[in-house]
């Protein structure tokens, strides 16, 4: 009479637990499990992450301003005769104009990242608002959105 209870069974229980535990948190990872199972901490994380990415945004706006200020002052240092660059030095005129056409190319697009962030938040929260749910099946084109 074989043993039903060897280490080798005991061993493949444990992964098929593992496994089955593995795709349950990966299921409740899905937008269709998080609003099933527990929609408060999927909106939570939603709304989370928007906030945390708007604010991320606008600190980025701000120290590129900083940048560009830092830039200008430089450069307005340098036409006044203030500030004289190394005989070796990187720094001309010429490059700081270049650098204050990136910057101000870099904040425009800084700008806009900021706006889709707080896009991002204010839709995270309708949908929180709508009671959004994910089902399991497929809504037809066009359909199940708030």
């Amino acid at each position: 009479m074989t043993r039903l209870l060897t280490r080798d069974n005991l061993v493949r229980a444990l992964l098929l637990v593992a496994l089955g535990g593995t795709l349950w948190k990966g299921f409740l990872k899905t937008p269709e499990g998080a609003t099933l199972v527990d929609p408060k901490s999927f909106y939570n994380g939603l709304v989370n992450d928007g906030e945390n990415t708007a604010i991320m945004k606008e600190r980025h706006r701000d120290v590129l301003e900083a940048t560009d200020k830092a830039v200008r002052v430089r450069l307005g240092e340098l036409r006044a005769g203030v500030y004289k660059p190394a005989p070796d030095s990187i720094v001309t005129e010429e490059s700081l104009e270049r650098a204050i056409r990136k910057d101000q190319a870099t904040r425009e697009r800084a700008v806009d990242d900021e706006v889709r962030a707080w896009e991002k938040l204010e839709r995270a929260r309708r949908l929180e608002a709508a009671g959004w749910r994910m089902g399991l099946g497929c809504a037809p084109a066009g359909e199940g959105r708030p």
